[in-house]
């Protein structure tokens, strides 16, 4: 009933860029009730499956076997679930937006950068954060926008771990007439929300306004000389929604009451038996609670040994924990998956230790990087720092010993330059480890190194020279050429600010002048390149000035204008007796004035009209108040539109001056 009682209409447009692959994806599940709608794009290197495609069925698939607004959460880490599942030849990162709404309510999540946009008659009503580091700076920063490339790194994603922390917004009502953009991170990264909305404004279906977003973002691909990836935006459009019935709601709110009160009356009887339950868990949660307490200061003092025996008394104290007797029962949970999860990475630890000593140097560095992982998300430091060190320790020496094998390869070569490179990479490191005998023999093969070197100087001495002689040949042509591209990128920037300012569009005329300023001052061509480039950008940046004063100008005319509105209209309310409304009208005139730092007679003429206006609400109306009160504001209005008429007189005058010289 819900489904055919109302109409949403949905649309998308997706582009796979200079992707191996399709990144992105999107796909939409109609029921009876509810409708679900998600939106993923991956970022790992699979070139084989599109792991974006695999998020969203893993979601709809979740959806339709469970569909409500309040499983959101478990959709998403179902999703994630099937993302680790899949990641066998790398690791699979997802960004997802997940919507569901049941034709009158709707919810949404995200994990990543996808965003989510809702506009309504051409503005925004709501927009979607991010899970980023970018969306971090921007709430530290306040108005300060951060680098672009921030946007892509992501603080949370599927596929990063086991446990997701998705974002879930609360309930929001549909409202006919809004429309819903889903985005992936290529197209509201690259584009403004004020572009997104200038596309919106001047289109007339769906279809037209992805396709404006589409011709956007390849002009700006285009334009900037940037090579793009995926991208998909999808469009859901609020033509009707669902009308409940508000009998039947009152009605199902009794039922609730008398659903609610009849097990009160049980839960008095059976309270007794609660309250023993929830002492007996509470005692046994303690005691797990301080083996946790011991374990952590241990691990604390690095004495893994002894943190590894208190944890293994509290996961076999945890194991005893009921789960099914109602009673903190997430509490319980937690503390059991905590006391597992410190057990098994000193377990891991251990392991470790054991590879080290045996001299299992790769085995027992993919421990210490599990182990570094772990402790970083579990919050032991010092352990994350010793199995940083020991990570550290064991990259050096298998660093070291690939350092001399490349350096003996590059020796039998006859390579001598890159052999010595190596040689004295590896000497370095080695004197971090203090290892005397292994210096010496990288230090006995640079010296016979350099013994075949000398035999070869006066040989390479001629190579050098002939080969500068030609660096220097191939240098000049290079610079000539660049200058040449140079005259043209410029021209071209001059060019398209030319047309940006006769179409009106003085702020991309502004940053294209300063785009083609930046190239002149870099440029080292030629005397005459640089003096005409030097006219040229001096008439477009004399003509973008005349045109940002033009247009500061009219800006400003227009709010007198306004302003004389205001009078007006707050004389017409004194008329008819409104005076809370008619000081409203007088007070945004006075805020335009204050704002334009106008204090003549136009401000004078409104104090005194409102003043008038005060003494006139407090006393007591006398046949001719009336009159006074409407002569007032009269006067305030006529000496308003006399301040306009020479403000408008002057700016005349002003542009005449301005044509004729």
């Amino acid at each position: 009933m819900r489904n055919l009682n109302s109409k949403l209409v949905m649309d998308f447009i997706s582009e796979q860029g200079y992707d191996s692959i399709e990144k992105t994806y999107v796909a939409y599940t109609p029921l009876e009730k509810y409708v679900c709608i998600a939106v993923a794009e991956s970022y790992d290197n699979e070139t084989e499956e599109n792991s974006a495609q695999l998020a969203v069925e893993a979601v709809l698939t979740a959806f339709e076997k469970k569909p409500s607004l309040k499983r959101l959460r478990e959709y998403i880490r179902y999703a994630n679930e099937q993302i680790l599942l899949h990641s066998t030849r790398s690791q699979l990162k997802v960004s997802i937006t997940v919507l569901v709404s049941d034709y009158t309510r709707m919810r949404y999540a995200y994990c990543g950068n996808t965003r989510l946009f809702i506009l309504y008659e051409n503005i925004f009503t709501h927009i979607s954060k991010t899970q980023t580091k970018f969306q971090q700076m921007l709430e530290e920063e306040g108005e300060d926008r951060p680098e672009p490339e921030e946007i892509h790194n992501l603080t949370e994603y599927l596929g990063r771990e086991k446990h997701v922390r998705p974002f879930v917004s609360k309930r929001m009502e549909l409202t006919e007439g809004s429309t819903i953009l889903f985005a992936t991170s290529n197209l509201w990264g690259r584009l403004s929300e004020i572009e997104i909305l200038d596309a919106y404004e001047y289109t007339k279906t769906g279809r037209e306004f992805l396709e404006i977003l589409q011709e956007l973002l390849l002009s700006l691909q285009e334009e900037h000389d940037q090579r793009m990836g995926s991208f998909t935006a999808a469009f859901l459009y609020i033509e009707k929604t669902f009308k409940e019935d508000v009998q039947k709601k009152k009605k199902k709110k009794r039922m609730i009451w008398i659903a609610i009160i009849i097990p009160v009356v049980i839960f008095l009887l059976i309270s007794i038996v609660i309250i023993c339950i929830r002492a007996l868990d509470r005692r046994k949660i303690r005691e797990i609670e301080k083996l946790d307490q011991r374990g952590v200061r241990y691990m604390d003092y690095a004495n893994y040994n002894k943190a590894l025996t208190e944890y293994e008394q509290a996961v076999k104290q945890a194991e005893a924990l009921s789960l099914n007797n109602w009673q903190y029962i997430e509490e319980k949970r937690e503390l059991s998956e905590t006391v597992t999860d410190r057990e098994a990475i000193l377990t891991l630890y251990q392991e470790a230790e054991a590879a080290f000593l045996a001299g299992e140097y790769e085995q027992a560095l993919k421990l210490y990087e599990q182990i570094q992982k772990e402790a970083v998300y579990q919050g032991f430091d010092s352990l994350s720092a010793d199995a940083e060190a020991k990570t550290e320790e064991i990259t050096a020496r298998l660093q070291i010993m690939q350092y001399i094998s490349l350096g003996d390869m590059y020796d039998s070569t006859e390579d001598y330059d890159e052999a010595l490179f190596q040689y004295h990479r590896a000497l370095n490191e080695l004197s971090k480890m203090m290892d005397l005998q292994l210096q010496g023999d990288v230090q006995a093969k640079i010296f016979a190194i350099r013994q075949k070197q000398k035999e070869n100087i006066q040989a390479e001495e001629a190579a050098k020279q002939e080969a500068a002689q030609q660096k220097e040949e191939e240098e000049a042509a290079e610079k000539a050429a660049a200058a040449d591209k140079a005259v043209i990128k410029i021209n071209t920037y001059i060019a398209n600010a030319n047309i940006a300012l006769e179409e009106g569009r003085t702020r991309r005329a502004r940053e294209l002048y300063k785009q083609a300023l930046s190239r002149y001052n870099k440029f080292t061509g030629s005397g005459e390149d640089a003096d005409k480039l030097f006219k040229d950008i001096t008439a477009l940046g004399q003509a973008i000035t005349e045109a940002e004063v033009k247009a500061v100008e009219e800006a400003q005319e227009e709010r007198l204008t306004q302003a004389a509105k205001y009078v007006l209209q707050a004389k017409e309310a004194a008329r008819g007796g409104d005076t809370a409304k008619a000081k409203g009208l007088y007070e945004d005139a006075l805020a335009v004035y204050q704002e334009l730092n106008i204090w003549d007679e136009r401000m004078e003429a409104v104090y005194a009209a409102m003043d008038e206006l005060t003494q006139g609400a407090g006393a007591v109306q006398a046949p001719d108040a009336g009159q006074s009160q409407t002569s007032a504001a009269q006067n305030a209005a006529q000496e308003s539109d006399a301040g306009q008429q020479g403000t408008d007189q002057k700016s005349g005058n002003a542009q005449d001056t301005q044509a004729k010289g």
